[in-house]
């Protein structure tokens, strides 16, 4: 009996542990944004939209990158998107997520505007 309960138990443990390490490493995608793939995922959200200028919009895109578990690098901001497309006043912003195996995935931020 005692086996028994050892055998239906540690299993249990197991994936209890599992699932709580899941939810603190965040093993799926940046900051959990959206869909969630075990061997790849990309994907684009619109986070925020006003009315566009007539005027041809410029891009520009800044992104944070993870390595691993534990090794997160950039800078994903707002600011730092439009400075790179040098872009002073912003009409939409979006976000775009990647995955590959949950070892390697970026989260951009894209800016459009004039």
């Amino acid at each position: 009996m005692k086996t028994k309960l050892r055998s239906f138990f540690v299993p249990l443990w197991i994936g209890l542990i599992l699932g709580n390490m899941h939810s603190c490493a965040n093993l799926g995608q940046p900051q959990g944004l959206g869909p969630s793939g075990l061997l790849y995922a990309s994907y684009s959200l619109a986070v925020s939209e006003r009315p566009l200028p007539k005027q041809p919009l410029k891009t520009g895109k800044a992104c944070l990158k993870r390595i691993g578990f534990f090794y997160v690098t950039g800078d994903g901001s707002i600011l730092s998107a439009a400075k790179n497309g040098e872009i002073q006043e912003v009409f939409r912003i979006e976000k775009e997520a990647t995955n590959y195996l949950s070892l390697y995935s970026t989260l951009c931020t894209v800016v459009w505007g004039i």
